[in-house]
């Protein structure tokens, strides 16, 4: 009877296991960036704030919008991106790739995203490559 017992834990175990190894990376999922830059933020520059706690993975990006971001305070008198850029352009992501010589972990970019070079200067633990929409990303004629 023990090894029956001792079998069901470890099949109970390798399940419990498995499902927390399956969760989704929360990449895509919105964010809103908790520093806005005085006069807002640049359209030829991606910003990473690598510990938002609403983002699952940590990391929360603003890839490259002019001005402040859509329902934002700054709106009001200042350029602000549309709701549609700021839905597109500002996400939870993740770092999938790392500078030669550089160990880290990494993560898959999920469908509909790819692999970018977004910061090539920093610290090793951020520079890197990061998960950015197909739809946005440099690459895409789009």
């Amino acid at each position: 009877m023990n090894h029956y017992r001792s079998l069901f834990l470890l099949i109970m175990l390798t399940t419990a296991a498995f499902a927390v190894g399956c969760e989704p990376p929360g990449v895509g999922d919105p964010c809103t960036p908790e520093v806005i830059p005085a006069s807002g933020f640049d359209q030829t520059e991606a910003y990473l704030e690598t510990s938002s706690v609403q983002c699952r993975t940590r990391v929360c990006i603003v890839y490259k919008i002019e001005g402040y971001p859509f329902g934002s305070t700054e709106c009001n008198t200042q350029t602000c991106a549309s709701q549609e850029t700021t839905d597109e352009r500002i996400f939870c992501t993740c770092r999938c790739g790392t500078p030669v010589g550089v160990d880290g972990r990494t993560c898959e970019c999920p469908d509909d995203f790819t692999c970018e070079e977004v910061l090539d200067i920093g610290p090793d633990g951020t520079r890197g490559s990061y998960c950015v929409r197909n739809s946005v990303a440099e690459g895409d004629p789009g």
